[in-house]
């Protein structure tokens, strides 16, 4: 669609150029001005930034075509950056004078996740006055909109009507959204045949989504037949036509020889690609071929300047690879405060390395356990389940007089994680530390006197303990003692609940 906007852009820069034009003249005011001959020259020898300049100067008082090409340089960041909120007042002109490529393209900048730029409903009013005039790309992004009902009400099976009217036409963003529609059973009957019949147009047409979903497709035998060398050719061809996920897939695809023959080269051809895109992860595949010299000589400063690009971005592994040279010094002075602070933020996301990381550094002593006191007992679990040797002991002084560490021991001797299974060791932990009012070792001891391992078989107990860990929310914990319950009798079940009111009143 850039490429038509292009040829109309230009097409249109030659039409007014050969009208002789009074409000468009050199002034004799403004000998700097450009005439529509000197912005036409500059675009097309590229010096688009000229052109955009030209047309500055011309569009205040100019007609609705100019006002219109000035617009359409700024949203789509031609000879300058992109400028959404600086096109509205140009191609608020356009519309108002009633130029029919402007009320899409004013749409589209309402459009934006920009909360000062949005008006859902001033967008659906312009498209609906663009789609009256039989203009495809309307007919795309209002389909867009009545799908999920943004700006106006839902309207699923009229989406389809104009997904089916622009595809037609050849807009491949339209077929692939209807081969979705149809592939989802999305406002129209489910019809497989349908949605490959658009998804393969798309993609022919120029879609790199397309490409990329047909790709997979043909990956995985859904809806075409399992074809690696098709799926090959059309994510090659998605990456080629500027998809920075295709590229990354694809360059990810070499790097491993997942799918094709390993290709060192290619992979970090297509993954800086996708890097140079801010495609996060593929950012953070080329920092890991850096730092461990796949593909390309180690460099630890582009492997941290790569993992710290896509931790800015907010992936999790970046960012506990970019603790992991911070702490040892590749590619950045050692600088152990930046380190944990890296591993912090992704442990919080629940990322195990960190976690691991960050446990074996507060048994090592070189985290304060008061920077996180609620999860820190157990990610140093977590490192002594993981075979850290001062990491369990840290567990084991720390147990007499900490309830949480001594549950997790408990837990770490009754699998057997980083130290030998000992039911009666994990037993006597698990008393202790459901005695203290940890409610995870409450729920474990619980299922202990079920199963009469560790400590003999007890029901009352097992009730007991199930009964007080479920107060604290412990799903399980309610269903073990609805399971108990089944073998108690009255007289049992009465006794347990009275040992949990015991235990809550301090008896």
């Amino acid at each position: 669609m850039k490429i038509i906007l292009s040829q109309l852009f230009i097409a249109a820069f030659v039409l007014l150029c050969s009208l002789n034009l009074p409000s468009l003249a050199r002034s004799e005011n403004a000998a700097d001005t450009m005439t529509l001959q000197e912005i036409e020259t500059a675009y097309q020898s590229g010096d688009t930034e000229t052109a955009r300049k030209g047309l500055a100067q011309l569009a205040p008082g100019g007609d609705a075509s100019i006002n219109y090409r000035l617009g359409y340089m700024m949203v789509e960041g031609i000879g300058g950056p992109v400028d959404l909120e600086g096109a509205k007042p140009f191609l608020e002109v356009a519309s108002a004078q009633e130029y029919l490529p402007a009320y899409t393209l004013l749409a589209r900048t309402y459009l934006s996740t920009n909360p000062e730029i949005t008006d859902y409903t001033r967008a659906a009013a312009l498209l609906e006055l663009a789609v009256a005039e039989d203009i495809p790309d309307a007919y795309f992004y209002l389909a867009q909109m009545l799908r999920i009902g943004r700006g106006l009400e839902a309207d699923p099976p009229r989406a389809v009507q104009l997904l089916e009217k622009a595809a037609r036409t050849g807009h491949a963003d339209a077929q692939f959204s209807l081969s979705q529609m149809y592939s989802r059973g999305e406002g129209t009957a489910q019809d497989k045949a349908q949605a490959a019949r658009w998804l393969l147009q798309a993609a022919e047409t120029g879609s790199t989504n397309a490409m990329l979903s047909l790709s997979i497709n043909y990956q995985q035998g859904s809806g075409f037949p399992q074809d690696d060398a098709k799926a090959l050719h059309w994510l090659t061809s998605a990456a080629e036509g500027g998809l920075p996920l295709a590229q990354r897939m694809l360059g990810s695809a070499y790097l491993t020889g997942e799918g094709v023959e390993t290709d060192p080269e290619k992979a970090i051809i297509w993954l800086t690609q996708a890097a140079q895109a801010g495609d996060a992860g593929a950012q953070s595949n080329l920092a890991y071929a850096f730092a461990t010299g796949t593909g390309v000589a180690r460099d630890d400063t582009e492997a941290f300047r790569w993992y710290s690009a896509a931790a800015d971005q907010g992936l999790i592994r970046a960012m506990a690879a970019q603790a992991e040279m911070h702490e040892n010094g590749r590619g950045t002075p050692v600088d152990i405060d930046k380190a944990v602070a890296l591993y912090l933020q992704s442990a919080r996301f629940a990322y195990r390395p960190s976690q691991e990381r960050l446990g074996a550094l507060i048994a090592d002593g070189q985290f304060s356990l008061d920077l996180a006191p609620e999860e820190g007992p157990a990610w140093v679990g977590i490192a002594a389940a993981s075979g850290h040797a001062p990491a369990l002991s840290w567990l084991e002084a720390q147990a007499a007089d900490d309830a949480q560490a001594g549950s997790i021991l408990g837990q770490l001797y009754l699998a057997g994680q980083g130290v030998d299974p000992d039911a009666d060791r994990a037993a006597g932990l698990f008393q202790a530390a459901a005695e203290a009012g940890d409610f995870q070792a409450q729920y474990q001891l619980s299922q202990l006197f079920a199963r009469g391992e560790g400590v003999p078989r007890d029901y009352i107990a097992a009730h007991k303990w199930a009964n007080l860990a479920a107060t604290a929310g412990i799903e399980d914990a309610l269903k073990a003692r609805e399971t108990v319950e089944k073998l108690m009798t009255a007289e049992e079940i009465a006794e347990a609940q009275n040992q949990a009111r015991a235990y809550l009143a301090g008896e």
